[in-house]
């Protein structure tokens, strides 16, 4: 028995289809699409105030945000310094972080040991003993030397 392959045909018991004549079709033309959105280039193509109105050009414009415009060069102003108990503060309060390193704490003590540093943790022990001194000379604070010996 040789295999029937399914066929597209519908049956006897299928819907009876519309004749063509009854269809009504639209053609592209007839369609009304539902506009989404401004028109392009609505943005830049403002509508222009009538004479006698009392609206302006700036108030009709669509776009969002600060009409004000920025300047592109910094002002030459002078910069209102801080007074010298907020500098102090602020030495004070980095000298405190200094001294509370406490990675700094553990390579002075390799050094201390006579532990050969790398490049990287000689420079950071250097930068941060050089700040420090920085900040103890601004404070009027003296530092002692252990170098002495």
């Amino acid at each position: 028995m040789t295999r029937q392959k399914k066929s597209r045909k519908p049956g006897p018991l299928a819907p009876s289809a519309k004749p063509k004549a009854m269809l009504e079709r639209k053609t592209p033309e007839d369609r009304v699409y539902a506009g989404k959105g401004k028109k392009p280039g609505s943005r830049f193509n403002l509508q222009k105030p009538a004479a006698n109105s009392g609206k302006s050009a700036a108030s009709l414009d669509p776009r969002h945000g600060s009409k004000q415009p920025i300047t592109l060069v910094k002002p030459e102003q002078a910069v209102a310094l801080a007074t010298a108990a907020q500098q102090r503060a602020a030495a004070e309060a980095e000298l405190a972080k200094l001294e509370q390193d406490s990675k700094l704490h553990a390579l002075l003590q390799r050094l201390e040991n006579d532990e050969d540093l790398t490049d990287a943790e000689l420079s950071y022990v250097d930068k941060r003993t050089e700040r420090f001194e920085q900040l103890a000379e601004l404070l009027g604070l003296e530092v002692d030397d252990d170098d002495d010996d």
